[in-house]
């Protein structure tokens, strides 16, 4: 499949179209000519708003139909004005553009010169001599249409990214069905694509998960999920699979990758990370340890009730996160009938209710317990429809993700 060319916005566009586009060839008069003879061409030529005026083959003024008419139509104008010059009524200054203009620019010199462009038109020349002019209209439609391309092409862009990034989480979902019996995982980009990740690795001794929520959603986030893989795959080969030596790893390659070292060695502008947690789940002692750098996930005992599972407040891999930061790992016992749900921050701030707060992480822990018994695939279903249902009509904040499995 052939990736579509990638927009560049409306300039990258408009190089292939110029002003010379916009250019029709109407009829010229010249200081000589006298006004019935700017008459005799307004009135032949019904659909000319701008006659403009050439003196040997260069432009230097224009006569807006309107305006001429409006005051040869007065009492004694005609009498007065007929057999003088056309320059009486030229506006002296109009706006003169190369046809080799990219079409941005066109439009930014109309927008500066005024109404007066839009109405009139504007004067085309080639190596400054006359060609023809343009007009207002022409040029707000061909941009318009511009626009309509760019805007498609962005769709394609996306929706090609959206394929390779499906692509590159797909090996963890499957890995999640071939090992985890009863599980869910919501993932929702906010534009298509976007900086929400997961992954999932298993080995002989039990699996390792990855939930992490990167800066940024859309294209940029998505970038950001890129570099994500490369790190977590790096960190595997070297074997770092204990969740805090996971989290270290990550935060050493993207640090390194952004040159976002120190404050001394910064060598970039970026300051781009993540949130994350790492699980690790030993099957034979069935220990479950983790290392959370501000990501929120709910653990829900089959006797007692949901708690949040511990979080550092450090972020991975941004500028003030120390290259050698050391997240604190934790462990428990999993007993079967505990359910865990580990969710992004585009589900705890989303706003929406009535008064346009934040989802919030009591309101998570309440609809977990209030599910708990369900499946997980059911659980989340239900999840979800109370999370729509509180966001209402405000907007999607963030990308949405959470993973969840009953153990």
């Amino acid at each position: 499949m052939q990736l579509p060319d990638s927009p560049t916005g409306l300039s990258a566009l408009s190089a292939r179209a110029r002003a010379r586009s916009l250019c029709i060839a109407v009829p010229f008069v010249t200081p000589a000519m006298d006004n019935t003879a700017v008459m005799a061409l307004f009135s032949e030529h019904k659909d000319l708003i701008g006659l403009p005026v050439v003196e040997n083959g260069t432009p230097f003024g224009m006569i807006n139909r309107h305006i001429f008419l409006s005051q040869m139509t007065r009492p004694f104008f005609r009498e007065l004005y007929d057999r003088k010059s056309c320059i009486a009524f030229m506006d002296k200054q109009p706006l003169v553009i190369d046809a080799e203009t990219e079409l941005d620019r066109v439009a930014q010199q109309v927008v500066a010169s005024g109404d007066k462009s839009v109405t009139d038109g504007f004067i085309v020349t080639e190596h400054g001599r006359y060609i023809g002019i343009g007009l207002g209209i022409d040029l707000i439609r061909t941009v318009s249409d511009l626009q309509a391309q760019q805007h498609q092409q962005i769709l394609q862009s996306i929706d090609y990214a959206r394929v390779i990034q499906d692509a590159m989480l797909d090996r963890s979902r499957q890995q999640m069905a071939q090992q985890l019996s009863d599980w869910c995982l919501h993932w929702q980009p906010r534009d298509g694509v976007g900086g929400d990740y997961y992954a999932f690795h298993r080995d002989e001794h039990g699996w390792l998960a990855l939930i992490a929520d990167c800066t940024g959603h859309g294209i940029p986030g998505a970038f950001m999920t890129v570099i994500l893989h490369a790190a977590l795959e790096r960190a595997l080969q070297h074997n770092h699979r204990a969740p805090s030596a996971l989290l270290q790893a990550l935060n050493r390659h993207i640090k390194q990758t952004l040159g976002q070292l120190n404050a001394s060695q910064q060598t970039s502008l970026s300051n781009d990370g993540c949130d994350a947690i790492a699980l690790r789940l030993e099957t034979a002692s069935h220990q479950l340890s983790w290392a959370s750098a501000r990501m929120h996930a709910v653990l829900q005992p089959v006797q007692g009730e949901a708690a949040a599972l511990q979080a550092d407040r450090v972020g991975v891999g941004y500028t003030d996160t120390p290259h050698d930061y050391c997240w604190p790992q934790q462990q428990r016992t999993l007993q079967p009938g505990d359910v865990l749900l580990v969710m992004s921050d585009g589900v705890t701030d989303q706003p929406g209710g009535a008064r346009h707060i934040m989802f919030g992480k009591k309101r998570i822990q309440t609809v977990i317990e209030q599910h708990k018994t369900l499946p997980m695939a059911e659980l989340s279903t239900a999840f979800a429809r109370a999370f729509l249902h509180w966001q209402g009509n405000q907007p999607r904040r963030d990308d949405v993700t959470w993973f969840g499995l009953r153990y």
